[in-house]
């Protein structure tokens, strides 16, 4: 009887995990491509700003060759202000020699992973690319976002999320070429189940390194990488362990995305010292809030500017106070995986209020994340596991697809109209990139709210899953 219970749950998980697969692949997807074109880190633009000439030379026609100004710059800037002796040595003999080479491989390697992620083609490949190219990122300095990026795109890696909601499902069962090449380029990872217990210690050994060398990056740009990493290498180690024993590996890595992200809310309180658009509220003084709300407002749209001016500022002691007090207790919920569906739930509506308010940069990152957290997360290394409580994903919503649909439309169309500049500051262009996050959240909701021949099998598939063949 317990065998055939957990084969119904297991049913039951795979089959209501898809669309909120989907979402997340879709979603982060959206966030490459925004970083790509008006972003922080924008590289090819948009029809109003051209390409960043750092990046790209813009050309008597538009766009030309790739330069590598911004390349040899944050090689250089972490050569200067201290990295790890074999990443400046890596630098040096690999990236300072080509950096034109290593800008089209960037260009290449986010313009290909973001439309793979927002139609689902090629789905794992895309993602290991994307992966790759992140990670090294990381040992740049570029550590407050990069993360985030890195961990849905992991997450749609392991979950092979082209095969729900995307091209990939529509190609898996195909007997033609074009499905079997689909299926050996998603193929999982020729891992046999004997070796993930050395896997894992292997990994253990890579973050015991990066957290003995924390003392020695205090200072240096890159003082929170050793910190990241450790964490990574902690989940992914623990990640195996699970997988070894038989677990289905998309619902652990949705439970190693939930300790992710209370790690994140939890380290914007007690790392994050100065409040800004570009991070979470965390614990600040209500002066230094204040002054952000004050220029959020300056910029945000009308509605918006006008419920931060009547119901923020006047109250904004009590709203540092709050902001302090649910990123806290939903930090520590989800870090421990108590009552993680609710707690989910308050962290996804938290960053979505947060993206509204005009907070654009770490909330949508966030929420890439939160979102599997919500709905997916709880199965392991929680105590909702040990309590033995139901965390089933929750249902899809249904027939939202075209009020979300048009919502979006109409959320972009007013983001074209007021303009975003990417060499501005965040709180300068909080009202019209809030609208194109929330605009993004929509437009993924209404991909996945419908019932779709594309969700290709029905059921998670097993990305990890071992083999002693």
């Amino acid at each position: 009887m317990v065998a055939k219970k957990n084969a119904v749950d297991e049913s039951s998980f795979n089959l209501r995990a898809g669309p909120w697969i989907a979402f997340a692949r879709i979603f982060a997807g959206f966030l490459l491509l925004y970083e790509l074109t008006l972003g922080g880190w924008w590289k090819i633009g948009w029809f109003t700003t051209g390409p960043n000439p750092d990046w790209i030379d813009p050309g008597a026609d538009g766009i030309g060759p790739v330069v590598g100004t911004e390349v040899q710059a944050v090689a250089d800037q972490a050569l200067e202000e201290g990295t790890y002796g074999w990443f400046g040595a890596l630098l040096e003999a690999v990236v300072l020699p080509a950096p034109e080479l290593w800008t089209a491989l960037a260009l290449i390697a986010q313009i290909g992973g973001a439309l793979a992620l927002i139609v689902g083609i090629w789905t794992r490949p895309a993602a290991l690319v994307t992966i790759f190219y992140f990670l090294p990122v990381f040992h740049l300095g570029m550590i407050r976002t990069s993360p985030l990026f890195t961990v849905p795109v992991a997450f749609a890696f392991v979950a092979n999320a082209g095969r729900y909601y995307g091209v990939d499902g529509l190609l898996w069962n195909r007997p033609d070429v074009l499905g079997r090449l689909t299926r050996a380029v998603n193929a999982p990872l020729p891992i046999r189940r004997e070796w993930y217990p050395m896997l894992a210690a292997g990994v253990a050994v890579v973050g015991l390194y990066y957290l003995l060398t924390i003392p020695e990056m205090v200072g240096t740009r890159v003082d929170l990488t050793a910190l990241e990493m450790t964490v990574f290498a902690g989940l992914l180690a623990g990640g195996c362990s699970y997988v070894y024993r038989g677990a289905n590996p998309v619902s652990v890595v949705a439970d190693a995305l939930r300790v992710f992200v209370g790690y994140r809310f939890l380290q914007e309180i007690v790392v994050r010292t100065e409040p800004g658009a570009n991070a979470l509220p965390g614990w600040a003084s209500a002066d230094a809030q204040t002054a952000v709300f004050e220029g959020i407002a300056e910029a945000h749209v009308a509605p918006m500017a006008s419920v931060i001016e009547l119901a923020i500022l006047p109250a904004m002691s009590a709203w540092v106070v709050a902001f302090a007090a649910v990123q806290t207790a939903v930090g520590i919920a989800l870090l421990v995986g108590y009552r993680t569906r609710l707690a989910g739930t308050v962290a996804v509506a938290y960053l979505a209020v947060l993206t509204a308010l005009g907070l654009v940069r770490l909330a949508p990152l966030v929420f890439a994340s939160a979102i599997v957290a919500a709905t997916l997360a709880g199965r392991h290394a929680s105590l909702d596991a040990i309590a033995g409580r139901d965390v089933c994903p929750p249902t899809a919503p249904a027939r939202v697809a075209r009020p979300a649909a048009a919502s979006s439309v109409a959320l972009l169309v007013g983001a074209a109209v007021i303009g975003i500049d990417p060499t501005a500051g965040y709180g300068d262009v909080a009202g019209p990139v809030a609208l194109v996050m929330i605009a993004f959240g929509l437009l993924a909701l209404a991909a996945v709210s419908s019932p779709s021949t594309t969700s290709a099998s029905g059921h998670a598939d097993a990305s990890l899953a071992t083999s002693d063949d």
